[in-house]
């Protein structure tokens, strides 16, 4: 290699990283690392989303003080201004569990599939709004035996209730024709959908808006898709029952609909590409 060549790539990689600590120094964060809207860098939350009080103990890392306990009530939410981390120390089922709290981030006590309380980092940090579940993308292979199971067409209007990327309805508008509607109430994964969907050329079909689950009119969805928690899938229940027309079609990944066992119509359970287990609950109403 030329010494030109060797001089040439050299500036190239000195631009890379000049503009990466731009990036860092401007923003506080690292490329492609997750921001939460309402939530500062120097801060920290704690939202209960379980039926219990949460005693827990709290310090900063590092610091050799003793731990401040604290009680936190059902549905409520502890905030720290902080710029250092966290540890905080409570119980699950007779054992200690110790996790490190990371300033910029939201967290949130909820149960688990076994209906332990554990706790999660959260969807948002904002007080106005209830965190349903904490973001994990659904695989694949998973979207498309939901969409198979609620037997999708081009007819329907696939509503999907804490959308994230927006995969769900961008496989519904590409594989079969669908309009369908995502909801978040991040607008960094509303942006991301969307961007995502003009790349599959489906723009014409979806949209995406950010909005509050709880609050969003799913009357002209005949098919809901959802990958949330039991607690939030419960909480959801009487806006099915209230706002979804009969024959309509709702699709639970891994979690079923507390109250709604008359009217599920179909199960499955399949793995992913890494081996690990996933059920499906349909339900039609």
């Amino acid at each position: 290699m030329s010494m030109k060549r060797i001089i040439e790539i050299s500036l190239i990689i000195v631009v890379l990283i000049a503009g990466a600590v731009i990036i860092i120094l401007t923003t506080g964060e690292s490329p492609g690392e997750k921001t939460y809207p309402g939530l500062g860098q120097d801060e920290i939350t704690i939202r209960n989303a379980t039926n219990n009080i949460i005693t827990y103990q709290v310090n900063k890392t590092y610091s050799g003080n003793a731990p401040e306990r604290k009680r936190l009530k059902s549905g409520d939410i502890h905030r720290y201004k902080t710029q250092e981390n966290l540890d905080i120390t409570f119980s699950c089922l007779g054992k200690t569990e110790v996790r490190t709290l990371i300033p910029g981030k939201p967290y949130s006590f909820r149960y688990d599939e076994d209906n332990l309380t554990q706790l999660y980092e959260g969807s948002h940090g904002r007080p106005d709004v209830i965190d349903l579940a904490p973001y994990l993308a659904t695989p694949m292979n998973v979207v498309e035996k939901m969409l198979e199971m609620a037997d999708v067409n081009r007819s329907d209007v696939v509503y999907d209730l804490g959308c994230g990327d927006g995969r769900i309805v961008i496989t519904a508008a590409k594989k079969y024709g669908a309009r369908g509607v995502g909801i978040d109430i991040d607008p960094k994964w509303i942006k991301e959908s969307r961007a995502a969907a003009r790349r599959a050329g489906v723009s014409s079909l979806v949209e995406f808006r950010v909005e509050d689950a709880t609050r969003t009119d799913i009357s002209k969805a005949t098919v809901v898709t959802l990958y949330l928690l039991p607690e939030s899938n419960a909480l959801l229940l009487p806006k099915f029952e209230k706002q979804l027309r009969p024959g309509a079609h709702v699709v639970s990944h891994n979690y079923h609909i507390p109250g709604w066992e008359e009217k599920e119509v179909d199960f499955a359970s399949i793995e992913d590409q890494t081996g690990k287990k996933h059920s499906i609950f349909l339900y039609k109403k």
